[in-house]
């Protein structure tokens, strides 16, 4: 009687363990960081969440993709976002700092860090087929060309300077123009980052101009043509991280900015088509844990 007794407390003693380890688990795994990111840092976030989860099983980060200036305004109106990361130090400065969160009295952000640049650069469907070589190949007539459209997209504005810039060094300014007015602009329908790769991708485009990590980012499926650093915006386009003031998860939020700033991060952000800016540029009131 003493054994069967004996046996049934240890089955239900293991059985509350099991109980408990589940919930511990569940627990640990409950805690998430949404991490908001213009669509330009796709695949540098990608491996960023990766290593970052690795090193805090305890935290599960959420990546929202889009462009820089919308994500902004989900933030003024008061959605909750962790981690900002946009593709422009202006966005920061001119949407969210000392900005109040709707409904909140909260400011949007209160200082931030640049951690990272990027340029401008052709890309082509694989192997080339079309033989493009520099800008002045995109005004053939037999080039469909694609380009970053949306009126909100800092990306728009950058493509058409940086092929201004691109043709006036290959001395046919003429040319910028043309290839310019040969993307199709429908207002309705933005084209985006994603959309440019992918139209590249799937042929229905031979060229299109987009970010560096993004064009890292399907290196498999398409080529690359890098231009010099005097005209492919790579002083002009800088990234940028915050924890605005819809954070909820402030402590690993400031976890994962920290581990952009790491050896480890600048080595991800390198490998992703993200030269790091070192040391990181700061401005506001940056938490003294990033100080340094």
């Amino acid at each position: 009687m003493r054994s069967k007794t004996s046996f049934l407390y240890r089955a239900v003693l293991m059985g509350g363990l099991g109980l408990l380890a589940v919930v511990s688990v569940g627990q640990a795994t409950a805690a998430s960081l949404e991490v908001f990111h213009a669509d330009s840092l796709a695949g540098p976030m990608a491996e960023l969440k990766k290593a970052f989860e690795g090193k805090n099983p305890g935290v599960t980060i959420n990546l929202t993709s889009g462009v820089s200036r919308q994500l902004a305004e989900r933030i003024l109106k008061g959605e909750t976002c962790d981690v900002f990361a946009p593709s422009s130090q202006a966005v920061m400065d001119q949407d969210l700092m000392n900005k109040p969160i709707a409904g909140s009295g909260k400011e949007a952000a209160s200082w931030y860090v640049i951690f990272s640049a990027n340029e401008m650069v052709v890309i082509t469907q694989k192997g080339n087929p079309l033989q493009i070589r520099q800008i002045a190949d995109l005004a053939r007539p037999e080039v469909r060309f694609v380009r970053i459209t949306g009126e909100k997209d800092l990306g728009t504005n950058r493509t058409i300077e940086f092929l201004k810039q691109a043709a006036a060094l290959e001395g046919k300014p003429e040319l910028a123009q043309k290839i310019i007015d040969s993307a199709a602009v429908d207002p309705s329908k933005p084209n985006n980052v994603p959309n440019t790769v992918r139209a590249v991708k799937e042929g229905t485009a031979n060229a299109g101009v987009v970010y560096y990590s993004a064009a890292v980012a399907a290196k498999n499926d398409l080529d690359i043509i890098r231009f010099p650093a005097s005209v492919n915006l790579s002083d002009k386009i800088l990234n940028a991280a915050s924890v605005p003031g819809t954070a909820k998860n402030t402590e690993a939020a400031l976890r994962f900015v920290r581990f952009l700033l790491s050896a480890e991060g600048q080595d991800i952000l390198k490998e992703t088509g993200q030269p790091p800016v070192i040391p990181a540029t700061r401005k506001g009131n940056v938490p003294a844990e990033l100080a340094s």
